[in-house]
């Protein structure tokens, strides 16, 4: 089979649908022939990664609104003639915006077979055109027209897959047919050694002290003033923000005058450094509230780590309530802290939930993923 792959996001931005698309498509690529289309630079350009997986880096634009988003400005007819010539036997399209929405418009005409993964929950995702600024009043009364949208968007796929059993009833509820629920996963033999001394050293890190962790990227969005306002009540340990994005000097600037001496930003950290960050915490947590799926959960329970997320769409599949971590309402400063303190007060109940968090990390195993989605493209090729 031939897999026509278009992604809205990829390298060298990081966040998890690139994440995601680095770990299963070398995966996929060992079955199946691979044409990913991805936003690059200013002229078509064709790579040739392996001998079943090619890379089609259109045309695009940097996006004004969100940092670090770059916009395709690639012609449907363009996307026409290429697709004739690869002629693939599916097309899958991951998040789909602008690029994605010429790609499935093509495909139509051309007969072909449409799945769309569902990784971004747009709803939640007004403000990002505001920069975060946007009133609540008036994001709430986005979100009607946006839900509509994503039903007329999504119903055009033969398949919509969503991430968690949670965000395939939502989709449903706004009139999306043909939802299958498939769980985006980790490639975990991508993590090698760690060495969290290391780690440690490298950023000062106290060594007599707990680590809590978050990774991910440093936007509004992820509510990181949540963590920080939680750490107000915490002394006894060190809160390690790894990651950047367009609000890090932000929430320096917030951890600076919420007086906390305990907190240190470690910026961006490269793939092959990110094991030495999970082996030198204790605790991860992360107060986003729009987390399709919640990867970095998944990771850092691969690590053995107790996790705390909020009670909402991805952190509340993967986190089994006092299983393998805790979850929290959303907003809720109060509630972390509490669930924080709870953990470094107790090490056993720390061992005994990362325990537990490292067993339920298997199931995410990618292999496992990409099989489903290798059984969903040979389906939709016969029909």
């Amino acid at each position: 089979m031939k897999i026509a792959v278009f992604t809205e996001t990829y390298h060298p931005q990081v966040n998890g649908v690139v994440v995601f698309l680095s770990d299963i498509l070398p995966l996929l690529s060992k079955k199946a022939r691979i044409v990913l289309f991805a936003p690059g630079g200013n002229r078509l350009k064709m790579e040739n990664i392996n001998r079943n997986f090619k890379i089609y880096w259109v045309p695009a634009l940097p996006f004004p609104l969100y940092e670090g988003y770059r916009m395709s400005t690639i012609l449907p007819k363009e996307l026409k003639k290429i697709l004739k010539e690869e002629k693939p036997d599916v097309v899958h399209l991951h998040a789909p915006v602008l690029m994605g929405l010429n790609a499935m418009r093509v495909s139509r005409k051309l007969g072909l077979p449409v799945v769309a993964t569902y990784h971004t929950h747009f709803p939640d995702y007004i403000p990002h055109l505001f920069m975060g600024h946007l009133p609540k009043s008036l994001a709430e009364l986005a979100k009607s027209p946006v839900k509509k949208m994503i039903a007329y968007v999504f119903s055009k796929a033969d398949c919509t897959t969503a991430p968690t059993a949670e965000l395939r009833k939502e989709l449903e509820g706004y009139g999306v047919r043909n939802v299958l629920h498939v769980p985006n996963g980790v490639r975990f033999d991508k993590f090698g050694k760690s060495n969290a001394t290391g780690f440690l050293k490298k950023y000062k890190i106290p060594e007599d002290k707990p680590v809590v962790l978050y990774v991910g990227r440093v936007s509004f969005e992820k509510k990181l003033e949540v963590l920080l306002n939680a750490f107000k009540k915490i002394r006894n340990a060190t809160l390690v923000i790894v990651g950047s994005g367009p609000s890090l000097k932000d929430y320096k600037k917030l951890a600076k005058s919420l007086e906390l001496e305990n907190v240190v930003f470690t910026e961006y950290v490269g793939a092959s450094s990110l094991p030495d960050a999970y082996a030198a915490a204790d605790i991860f947590a992360s107060p986003s509230d729009s987390e399709t799926f919640g990867l970095t959960f998944v990771e850092a329970m691969y690590f053995g780590l107790p996790v705390i997320g909020v009670n909402r769409l991805g952190a509340k599949e993967v986190i089994r309530n006092k299983s393998n971590g805790f979850l929290v309402k959303p907003d809720d400063a109060d509630g972390f802290a509490e669930k924080i303190t709870l953990l470094l007060e107790k090490p056993e109940l720390r061992k005994k939930l990362g325990a537990q968090g490292k067993k339920d990390s298997k199931k995410y195993d990618m292999e496992r993923v990409a099989e489903k989605f290798l059984k969903l493209y040979g389906k939709l090729a016969k029909s």
